[in-house]
């Protein structure tokens, strides 16, 4: 009896063994990989129609790090300008001098304007000197947009490039607010002071701005008349101290300026 019993208990255990395999077998749900993650947070920034939802895709690619980055990439080179551009500026906010970044940057170069002008501005911004050349030749294109033409002017001033101190010069003392705050950043960076270090309230002057854009009041003339006055008694003051202190950059405005 007692053999019958171990007999009957082995079998039972014998027939068990199958039986748990079989379930584990057919388990449904591989598990989610961070790449998986990835994917429909890209697909998500691919789908979005409103700027909040492509801008809450964005936020979470950057959360996945550099896990996100070869999909970030590929993305700047999307068919859609919003694609490209969240992916430009999480490049340019989050890997803004990686070496896997710069043929991005560069390629931005050669974009629309909503990419092109924060990639022209890019460059000078973190003096990131590969861009040099391409930042030449951006500026020789005759259809180039006038805040993209200064930003990168700006770029080439803050990495030294002395040929751009006429345009500079005169960005200092234009009567648009986005010029002159591009013209004094690369003035600022190519002679080391702009109008700010003679006594300038700033670019915008006291006006009405909003995400870069200056609202210019009609009419006014009198007032109009005296800041642009002021303006250039400024600018008189700089460019004596350009004589002084920087005379190879005052010698380009004695050479060039028309």
């Amino acid at each position: 009896m007692q053999h019958l019993t171990s007999a009957l208990l082995f079998l039972a255990a014998s027939c068990a063994v199958p039986v748990r395999h079989a379930a584990t077998a057919q388990d449904p749900t591989p598990p989610v990989t961070a790449q998986d993650r990835v994917a429909k947070a890209f697909a998500e920034l691919v789908a979005a129609d409103r700027w909040g939802d492509r801008a809450e895709a964005r936020d979470r690619l950057i959360k996945f790090g550099e896990d996100a980055l070869d999909v970030v990439i590929d993305g700047a080179k999307h068919e859609s300008e919003k694609v490209r551009k969240m992916c430009h500026e999480i490049l340019r906010e989050h890997y803004p001098t990686d070496e896997r970044s710069l043929p991005v940057f560069l390629d931005g170069l050669e974009d629309t304007p909503a990419v092109l002008h924060p990639s022209a501005f890019h460059f000078g911004r973190h003096r990131i000197d590969a861009g040099h050349n391409a930042l030449v030749v951006l500026l020789q294109r005759k259809e180039l947009d006038a805040g993209t033409r200064y930003a990168a002017a700006k770029s080439l001033g803050e990495l030294g490039d002395a040929r751009v101190t006429v345009m500079l010069w005169n960005g200092l003392g234009s009567d648009k607010g986005m010029t002159r705050y591009l013209a004094g950043l690369g003035m600022k960076g190519l002679a080391g002071k702009s109008l700010e270090d003679f006594g300038y309230e700033g670019p915008w002057e006291g006006g009405d701005v909003s995400g870069g854009c200056e609202r210019i009041a009609q009419g006014r003339p009198i007032r109009k008349a005296q800041k642009r006055a002021d303006r250039w008694r400024l600018v008189v003051r700089f460019t004596r101290w350009l004589q002084a202190e920087r005379p190879e950059l005052f010698r380009e405005l004695e050479e060039k300026l028309w």
